[in-house]
């Protein structure tokens, strides 16, 4: 711009003893500077309007951001690891167990089965008395959080009572198989995060008998279909193994019955994660989808 300024002074001085063309170029350099000066001029002012326009957007979106905090907001880390009042290890029947998390607003979920506890899980509402041989496993799932580490905790206790059974070993029906009825199921093999695929299958069978009267409809061992849907290895960062699978149906011959259930296996997480091992054994409880009449 100064440059122009310069030519546009110069121009304004007379040209003595120049010729007519001399004089003619002069003016032509003077117009054509005056058109670039205008032209820079006005490349600046679009810059500045355009500068405008981006803070105000940046503003816009800033304030859409905060707003979209207020109400729902992102994943912004991890719920911290619940802990146990009771150090695991032996202790005497009835022994009340508490479960915590200093996460402000967490729910405690927890299940003594040896599965993983989802938001499914039993939640954690007060004191919980030991009066057997038990694995709890707890996890806490705070507000915007992704849920803890998995605590764990295994207790025996002093007294020899025997425990009552968690389901009878034969279910006898009406003749029905009633719609939300439960059937004990057991694993039947091992099944490792490390080597597993979704789509594979879960070997399960009916850890009970199904009768009618004293007919045996469904025998203890008959097969039941369950399908892994995450299957995933351990990892770097810390991260463990995870199984998941749900459970399809009662493979009875020529009368298959749908089921619903499934579990969660997660390994340990830490500097060296492990792998999530379903072990032969293991119960699994699942639903009757629909009222099923059972025939001879």
């Amino acid at each position: 711009m100064i440059i122009a300024l310069i030519l546009i002074f110069l121009g304004s001085i007379p040209a003595f003893g120049q010729d007519d063309a001399a004089a003619a170029a002069m003016q032509q350099a003077q117009q054509q500077a005056i058109q670039a000066n205008q032209q820079a001029i006005d490349s600046m002012q679009q810059l500045s309007q355009q500068t405008t326009i981006n803070n105000l957007q940046m503003q816009l979106n800033m304030a859409d951001a905060s707003s979209s905090n207020s109400n729902s907001g992102p994943i912004i880390g991890i719920a911290l690891q619940p802990t146990f009042s009771v150090k695991p290890g032996e202790v005497s029947t009835g022994t009340q167990l508490r479960i915590k998390t200093a996460t402000h607003y967490a729910t405690i979920y927890y299940t003594t089965d040896g599965w993983t506890p989802t938001r499914a899980s039993t939640r954690y509402t007060g004191p919980i008395p030991i009066n057997s041989k038990t694995h709890f496993q707890a996890m806490a799932i705070g507000p915007n959080l992704l849920h803890s580490p998995i605590a764990r905790a295994d207790y025996t206790v002093t007294s020899t009572a025997a425990a009552s059974p968690v389901e009878e070993a034969v279910l006898v029906t009406d003749g029905v198989l009633h719609a939300g009825t439960r059937l004990r199921l057991t694993t039947s093999s091992i099944v490792s995060s490390q080597t597993a695929e979704v789509g594979d299958k879960v070997p399960l069978l009916l850890d009970q008998d199904v009768k009618t009267g004293d007919t045996v409809f469904a025998a203890k061992g008959t097969p039941v279909d369950a399908v892994l849907t995450i299957a995933d290895p351990a990892a770097k960062r810390n991260l463990p193994g995870d199984l998941v699978f749900k459970v399809l149906s009662l493979n009875v011959p020529g009368m298959p019955i749908s089921l619903l259930g499934g579990q969660t296996l997660e390994g340990v997480a830490g500097r060296n994660p492990k792998e999530a091992v379903i072990e032969p054994g293991m119960i699994v409880f699942a639903s009757v989808a629909s009222d099923t009449t059972l025939k001879p």
